[in-house]
């Protein structure tokens, strides 16, 4: 399906990122929100990240020329010629089915309908409209402008035609779109969470300290720690997700306490100058780790210190739950096994991808690694069934 006119519902801080990546490459936008306010905000944000293009060496008559690509709306009623819609509202089921039922009644026949969900079925959401085979997860990763990586997730009901045809308009934006099957958070965000979890955990269990934990992280393969990250985007949001992962998936993702604690006393990172780490009120940069997480981990470890348990930390614990997450995905067919490190890397800016790592590592030695730590800790170590019998038949790749 030809792709000329593409509408983008929500003008926050995705929708707005999502529509620079769309005229970028030349494809009409009409955005759309609540009021003209939140319009107002979300062509400021695109017009700030097109002055930043022009910073960086765009000309400005391009710029100009991206720029007029954008229409705007506060109704659906423009909706009519519209091929493809990205939406972007906030992550709450009952929002996005009052948008997809409105999509539903406004939009042609033909029109497709993406979600940007992060974690919500797309089956669910394809059920709020008369047209659930052309309703497909079209997950962009923040920032969807500059980040190269788009997860198209099918629904039950979603045809081969609008897969296909999502697949196609994420290329066409210069990114890796990559298919990934139904399930909770998808691929990215999923292995993501396991390694997000266990910084958590080696934190509170004395392990290691906040800033010792970032830096094994990023030596072995992260752009950034998983606790400046967490700070980043917000402890209370990654509740949130830790919650519903556990909700989804078991007592594997069972989440740290640190983070409920953390939302309780307000230490949610960037947005309040204080969590993991503490931060300048003036230039809003990290000043070092926050001397209150001591009072936090206190709290939350009963009085009793650091534990007990023995297992001498090595950075590549912090990654042996993503890399079982990742056999669990391959297991359940979740993508194609060539899809899943660049899918990783273009998404989180990995310099190696968990199943190159456990290939470095050897799948053995990776087993053995999570055998001793599953003994100990538990659950979030209990070796993948497919790990097993890859090193059981004596692979030394994964196919």
């Amino acid at each position: 399906m030809q792709i000329n006119r593409v509408a983008v519902v929500g003008a926050g801080t995705m929708g707005s990122s999502i529509t620079v990546a769309f005229i970028a490459k030349g494809i009409p936008v009409l955005l759309k929100d609540i009021d003209q306010e939140q319009i107002d905000k979300g062509l400021a944000n695109i017009d700030r990240l097109l002055k930043s293009r022009v910073t960086k060496g765009m000309a400005q008559k391009e710029a100009d020329a991206q720029r007029a690509l954008v229409q705007t709306t506060t109704d659906y009623s423009h909706f009519c010629d519209v091929d493809f819609v990205v939406e972007g509202v906030a992550e709450n089921i009952e929002i996005k089915k009052a948008v997809f039922e409105s999509l539903d009644e406004y939009c042609g026949v033909d029109a497709i309908f993406g979600s940007n969900t992060s974690s919500l079925s797309i089956t669910q959401i394809g059920s709020f409209t008369r047209r659930p085979d052309k309703v497909v997860g079209m997950h962009f990763f923040n920032p969807a402008h500059l980040m190269k990586l788009v997860e198209v997730i099918p629904g039950l009901e979603t045809s081969k035609e609008t897969v296909a045809t999502a697949i196609a308009l994420g290329q066409s934006l210069g990114k890796l779109a990559v298919r990934v099957e139904e399930c909770a958070s998808f691929l990215v965000n999923r292995l993501l969470g396991r390694y997000m979890n266990e910084a958590l955990w080696c934190l509170m269990e004395g392990a290691c300290d906040i800033e010792g934990i970032d830096k094994a992280a990023c030596d072995i393969a992260m752009p950034i720690g998983p606790l400046a990250l967490r700070d980043m985007n917000g402890a209370d949001i990654g509740l949130a997700v830790a919650k519903f992962n556990f909700q989804e998936y078991g007592e594997r993702f069972a989440p740290c306490p640190i983070l409920e604690k953390m939302v309780e006393k307000n230490q949610l990172g960037q947005k309040t100058m204080g969590g993991f780490y503490a931060y300048d009120k003036e230039t809003r940069k990290r000043a070092g780790a926050n001397p209150q997480m001591a009072e936090t981990l206190k709290a939350v470890r009963n009085g009793k210190g650091a534990s007990e348990k023995s297992v001498e930390f090595k950075p590549e614990r912090l990654f042996l739950p993503m890399i079982n997450e990742a056999f669990l995905c391959l297991q359940e067919r979740i993508c194609a096994p060539e899809d899943l490190d660049p899918a990783l890397c273009a998404g989180l800016g990995m310099r190696v991808g968990p199943l190159a790592m456990a290939t470095q590592m050897g799948l053995d030695k990776t087993l053995e690694m999570l055998e001793q730590h599953f003994q100990i800790y538990g659950e979030r170590f209990r070796p993948a069934p497919l790990l097993k019998r890859y090193v059981w038949g004596k692979r030394t790749t994964i196919s």
